[in-house]
This record gives structure tokens, C-alpha cells and sequence, in this order.
């Protein structure tokens, strides 16, 4: 087991990563957290796949235990869903000292953080995800959202987990294609903090699992995220690298309808087209730009976007019809393992490389 803690103004928490850690380390955790009740927000697939779990692990506690049940999907990661968790938090008599555990992926560790974030304004929570994106994104930083019809997590706020526990046997149960899109975003943390570390992925695969190798990319992924967090909680600045490859893929997961391409599938896409225009705009090098744009690709669904012209880039890329500006703040690489914001980049600009990408990478992205 590896662990790592994430110190922030006034509070820290913990971050434990390994195989077959859960039953022991979620269990000291709850006990120390002295709660009266404690209720888990999973997804039915999760519950189908693993039922009754976490009330199996604190069964022992004597605490409480609740689970509510969600649908499965990015498509249900909206303020109707998150009614559903405030619904069963009224239902079961929850209150301040109520602890919420959010088992599963990224979708569930956001709504339930955000559920936590405001119910009775604000109950503690722990993330347990299952997924190798939230283990290396959501679970990691605070930030928990919903997303609205013309925006990908434009609905959220900053809620800090309690714990953090990163259990390893999960993955077991992982599609390879669910794996690939966990690895875009662990990959991303290479790109744009680490040229070590992206090295260090590129001399291992990731398929079949092999856990020695997935314990040390985790932490080395969460350590990279967790320093840049205690430097810029709420992304004043800094934090802002991290969303490298998020503005194509928040438009690509917008436009296509929440669900038909996972997170990290549409952010992968998202960060070969920021390399892309890093190179081509002469600010990585050739030989940086070949290397990465072929580990990614390697990895990448193609992606197929219906009707897309200038104005629906533009509406998509600044999430308002009506907005006045011409421009948003761009992530880009300086080299590898060095990432910049380029603030007021042209999104005309961006819209004339996206055409040019999407010639050079046919088979990434087409334009239908």
C-alpha cells in the first residue's frame, strides 16, 4: 500500500492506494470519523456488481448503514439525479453528523460530493472509487459538479473529500475500454507536470492489469495532482493546468450527448488536439509532438461529431449563445512535462486548427 496526504489551509486528508486495502483502512477511517450514520451513493451497476458491500466492510463498526442506488451514466449526472441523493438523505433522516461514502466512478464520486457539499450546507464524505479515471481525477482535488444540457460540469462547487481510499481490486472488473479512458487522464498528468513519470507509463502496459505497476502510476498520478491542488484549491491559476485537453473534451462530450464517449476517451482527443496546436503554434518540438501523438492515439476511440461549424464550436466552447468575448484561456505545452495558459486564445483560431486536425487525425475525429 502507498499513501500520500493532500495538505490544504486548516485540514488535510489522506490518500491510500492498493490491492485488498479496503476492508481494513475504510473501516479504521469510519470508526475515527465517529459517525452516527453513514450512506453510500453507488450506481446499479456497482450494486449489481458488488451488492451490499460497503455495509459488509462496516457491518462490524455497529454504525449505521444506508445505501442509495442511482442509474448508471454520464447521461444521469444532472440535477434531477442529485435530487434523487438529497430525496433518500431526507428519506433516511440524515444530518451533519451523517457521513457519505461515494463508491464508483467519477460520476458518482461528483454527485455525491456535490450532494455532500450543500445538503444541510455541507457533510463530510469519503471517496472510494472503482474506476481507473476517478482513481487518478475526481476523487482527488474537491471539485464535484453536475452537468447542464449546454455545459459539461458547469453546475458545482469545492467540497474536499475526508478520505480517499483507492482500492485496487476493482479494476478486476473494468472494461478494457473504461481502463484506456482512466489512462488519458493519468497520461495527462505526465504531459503536463512530469516528463518522468510519462516516460515511466510509456515502459509498461496497461493491459493485463499488473498491480505493482498500477499502485506506483496511481500514486505517482495523485501525488502530481494533490501538489498542484494545495497550491490552488479553487483554480485561481495554477490549477487551471490541469484541465489541459478539457476544452475540446468537455465540447466533445457536450455535443455528442452525455454517454456516448467517456471522459477520458473525449479529453484524450482533447489533449492530442491541444499537442497539436502546441506544435504547431512552435511551442513543442517536433520530436515531443511525434511522441506523444503516438502514445495517444494508440489509446484513442475514434470520435464522430455530428454537424459541427463555427458557431456551434464557439456556443459549445464558451457555454453561452449570447456571450460577448471571443476567446477563452487554452492549455498548452511548453514541452513535455511543462504545460502554459495561453489567457483570450482566439477561439476562431482554435476553430481554423480543429478544422486542420481533424484532416490530419481522419480517424480520430470526422466532422459528419
Amino acid at each position: 500500500m502507498k499513501t500520500l496526504k493532500v495538505n490544504l489551509p486548516g485540514r488535510e486528508y489522506q490518500i491510500d492506494i492498493g490491492l485488498n486495502i479496503l476492508d481494513k483502512q475504510l473501516l479504521k477511517v469510519v470508526k475515527l470519523n465517529a459517525a452516527e450514520h453513514v450512506v453510500v451513493v453507488t450506481n446499479t451497476t456497482l450494486h449489481d456488481l458488488y451488492p451490499d458491500f460497503i455495509f459488509n466492510v462496516l457491518a462490524v463498526s455497529g454504525v449505521k448503514v444506508s445505501t442509495c442506488v442511482l442509474p448508471d451514466g454520464e447521461q444521469y449526472k444532472n440535477l434531477e439525479t442529485l435530487s434523487l441523493i438529497f430525496d433518500f438523505l431526507m428519506n433516511v433522516s440524515a444530518n451533519r453528523k451523517t457521513l457519505l461514502i461515494a463508491f464508483g466512478g467519477g460520476v458518482i464520486g461528483d454527485m455525491a460530493g456535490f450532494a455532500a457539499s450543500t445538503f444541510v450546507r455541507g457533510i463530510p464524505f469519503i471517496q472510494v472509487p472503482t474506476t481507473l479515471l476517478a482513481d487518478v481525477d475526481s476523487s482527488v482535488g474537491g471539485k464535484t459538479a453536475v452537468n447542464h444540457p449546454a455545459g459539461k460540469n458547469t453546475i458545482g462547487s469545492f467540497k474536499q473529500p475526508e478520505y480517499v481510499c483507492i482500492e485496487l481490486a476493482f479494476l478486476k472488473t473494468l472494461p478494457s475500454r473504461e481502463l484506456k479512458a482512466g489512462y488519458m487522464e493519468l497520461l495527462k498528468h505526465g504531459l503536463i507536470q512530469d516528463a518522468e513519470f510519462f516516460n515511466f507509463t510509456q515502459q509498461h502496459t496497461l493491459e493485463p492489469l499488473n498491480f505493482d505497476y498500477l499502485e506506483e502510476a496511481i500514486f505517482r498520478s495523485c501525488e502530481i495532482k494533490g501538489r498542484v491542488v494545495e497550491q490552488d484549491e479553487t483554480e485561481k491559476g495554477l490549477r487551471a493546468n490541469l484541465n489541459f485537453g478539457h476544452t475540446l473534451g468537455h465540447l466533445i462530450e457536450t455535443h455528442a450527448g452525455y454517454g456516448k464517449y467517456l471522459h477520458g476517451e473525449a479529453v484524450g482527443t482533447g489533449m492530442l488536439f491541444a499537442a497539436f496546436v502546441s506544435w504547431r503554434w512552435n511551442e513543442l518540438a517536433q520530436n515531443e509532438w511525434e511522441l506523444i501523438s503516438s502514445s495517444l492515439t494508440q489509446n484513442l476511440l475514434p470520435v464522430k461529431l455530428l454537424k459541427l461549424d463555427y458557431e456551434t464550436f464557439r456556443n459549445l466552447i464558451l457555454h453561452d449563445k449570447k456571450a460577448q468575448k471571443q476567446a477563452v484561456n487554452f492549455i498548452l505545452l511548453k514541452k513535455l512535462g511543462e504545460s502554459f495558459i495561453l489567457p483570450e486564445t482566439s477561439v476562431e483560431k482554435l476553430w481554423d486548427e480543429f478544422k486542420l486536425f481533424a484532416q490530419k487525425f481522419p480517424g480520430m475525429i470526422s466532422l459528419e
